[in-house]
């Protein structure tokens, strides 16, 4: 038995060594394998790193591109109100000035009533001094006429003095007294 209990002892001690070898083996390659995850892992850490970075640097580019369109709305929006402020104060003064108008052209057509009436007046003073001038000349034809008819009365008037030796203003003096 000795023989056979050394047979399997070694047999055993081989077995052992077999095991222990094999799970060496086994540990090694699971070690490997753990070190290649842990490789690919630290890569995927590195990766996922830079794009964090890369993320946070897109995120700061857009901050900044919301600050400054922000600013410009802000900036649209005061300019919006400053330009409705001048419109409603366009608004007022086109207000006022069509009110302004609106009085103007009242004026204007009181204006035009009493040019009218006044040209009126115009029309009817021109009728009447053209009647009065043409009374005038009537009366300056009567009285040429009337100065020429005297002048005949005078001049006969004169040979009846020459003639017969007496005056018309004594004869006239005359009748009065008779």
């Amino acid at each position: 038995m000795n023989k056979d209990g050394g047979k399997i002892v070694l047999i055993s001690l081989s077995v052992v060594c077999f095991l222990l070898m094999y799970s060496t083996v086994a540990f090694y390659v699971m070690e490997e394998g753990e070190r290649g995850k842990k490789i690919a892992l630290q890569k995927k850490f590195d990766e996922m790193k830079l794009s964090k970075q890369d993320l946070e640097a897109k995120l700061k580019e857009t901050e900044m591109v919301t600050v400054e369109l922000k600013t410009r709305l802000k900036a649209q929006e005061d300019t919006i109100s400053t330009m409705a402020e001048r419109l409603d104060e366009e608004r007022s003064a086109n207000s006022s000035n069509l009110f302004k108008l609106k009085n103007r052209e009242s004026e204007i057509r009181s204006m035009k009533a009493k040019l009218s009436n006044e040209r009126a007046e115009k029309d009817s003073l021109l009728k009447k001094i053209e009647k009065a001038d043409e009374e005038y000349l009537n009366i300056k034809i009567q009285l040429e006429n009337s100065l020429k008819t005297k002048e005949e009365m005078d001049r006969k008037a004169k040979e009846l003095v020459e003639k017969e030796g007496v005056s018309l203003g004594t004869i006239v003096v005359d009748q009065k007294s008779r």
